[in-house]
């Protein structure tokens, strides 16, 4: 079969690239390879970095792929970086595409840097939550997209972001690839497009890999099956439908954040766009459907006791060093939010499990996310209060403010580690190897490219 063929060249990866390392790599194969690369910088980052983007192939349609839509995401640029060699390599297969590529394999540079402490390993829950780095929602590539719906109105892209805005107003991209991964669980994808023979394509490449789907609760209550591992795309506007319907009407008139590429794409232009969430670590019970003895809705409410916990613990920390972090601290941003969020997010939560669907038994994989994934998602937050509270400390402040820095982080570390212990008790996970997970979204993107040329199974990769 060609697409074994194809991903048989995938190389071995046993880390992630840091940013520089990367950016090197793609320099000098645009320096190797002149005649088949043109190497763009399409924007600058917040910190002045250059943000690059490879142009490669001459087909009629225009594709996007871009990397690290959050910075704690980097099997995409893995994933970009392969399927530009791929089609070096094989003049033929980039032909077959019918497309011309713009790879783009860091959109947040500066994010992805405060990430580099884990990308070496060892890869583990611990040192992936002690060295975790994600901004806050306004300084997200993926949520600062210009929105105007009912009362929330959002219109501060940032320069990433604002990159990746002309970039697709120039190309009017086919098909656009938002190469983001998860952390814990199984594989699901998020597509504009619904068609069955799609979707089982898609779920196809994480069976090659040995790869479980994730059929455990939706990450976004909104989000419709497609199918098993196929869900409908992330909207800011059914997002603020799901709030309005659950959790009362809401006040966004302070919010700092927008929405997704997808939305604003489909603004621009008929394109798919596709996300692919693939984790780092697995738990095989993450497609184990055999039902259990507590309904779905008993867990739910269970899971989100626990997260109103979490948030009483978050804020009431947050509170005490508020008045000592510097403007400049980078790791508070997404605790701050966390901290300082309506509870009616909580409510919207337990509105949604009175639903008819919940009254089932619940599966072993539901079990699995709203017990204990859901909980070390949650502190990876911890991770990032603890990491602020390091950084103030870093700066050399004053005895007072450095014994309430000390004790708000040792309680923080201590809180992170029983949770961390928590879930390593019950649960049986496993480290993916890269070279697996590039696999699937590498699969994914030439089985989206044979869908918008409208190829059957039989002439497809």
């Amino acid at each position: 079969m060609k697409i074994e063929r194809i991903l048989e060249k995938v190389p071995d990866y046993k880390a992630f690239l840091t940013v520089d390392e990367m950016d090197a790599l793609v320099r000098q194969r645009a320096a190797a390879h002149p005649d088949a690369i043109e190497l763009r910088t399409i924007g600058v980052s917040r910190a002045g970095h250059p943000i690059l983007c490879t142009k490669i192939g001459a087909g009629p349609k225009n594709a996007l792929c871009f990397a690290c839509p959050h910075p704690n995401e980097p099997i995409g640029a893995m994933t970009v970086l392969t399927l530009a060699d791929l089609f070096l390599q094989d003049a033929a297969l980039l032909e077959e595409t019918g497309f011309t590529w713009y790879l783009i394999h860091c959109i947040d540079p500066d994010g992805v840097r405060l990430n580099e402490g884990w990308f070496k390993g060892p890869f583990d829950l611990r040192h992936y939550a002690k060295n975790y780095y994600r901004p806050a929602g306004s300084q997200q590539v993926e949520w600062t997209f210009p929105i105007h719906y009912k009362n929330l109105h959002f219109d501060k892209p940032i320069p990433e972001t604002k990159a990746l805005m002309d970039l697709i107003c120039e190309i009017k991209p086919a098909f656009t690839f938002s190469l983001h991964n998860s952390c814990f669980g199984g594989v699901y994808w998020y597509s504009t497009d619904s068609d069955p023979a799609f979707c089982a394509r898609l779920e196809e490449a994480a069976a090659r890999q040995g790869l479980p789907l994730h059929l455990g609760e939706p990450e976004t209550a909104y989000a419709v099956k497609y199918s098993a591992g196929v869900h409908s795309m992330m909207s800011m506007e059914k997002h603020v439908d799901y709030m309005e319907q659950y959790g009362g009407k809401q006040d966004y008139s302070s919010v700092e954040c927008g929405t997704c590429s997808a939305d604003f794409i489909n603004s621009v232009c008929n394109c798919l766009t596709l996300m692919a969430e693939l984790p780092y670590f697995y738990d095989k019970r993450s497609a184990d459907t055999t039902p259990v003895t507590a309904t779905r809705r008993a867990l739910m409410l269970e899971s989100t006791a626990l997260s109103r916990q979490y948030y009483s613990f978050v804020k009431n920390r947050y509170a005490r060093i508020e008045g000592l972090l510097s403007p400049e601290n980078p790791f508070i941003g997404l605790v701050a939010g966390d901290a300082k969020q309506d509870p009616s997010v909580y409510d919207a939560r337990e509105n949604w499990a009175l639903r008819p669907e919940f009254d089932r038994p619940a599966t072993l994989a539901e079990k699995l996310d709203n017990l204990y994934l859901n909980r070390y998602y949650e502190w990876l937050i911890g991770g990032l209060l603890r990491r602020a509270c390091l950084y103030e400390l870093d700066k050399n402040p004053d005895e007072q403010s450095r014994r309430v820095l000390t004790e708000v982080a040792a309680e923080v570390e201590a809180e992170l580690e029983r949770r961390i212990a928590y879930v390593e008790e019950h649960i049986q996970y496993q480290v993916v190897p890269i070279k697996k997970l590039v696999s699937v979204q590498l699969e994914s993107a030439l089985v989206a490219a044979d869908h918008v040329n409208g190829r059957s199974g039989k002439e497809a990769f």
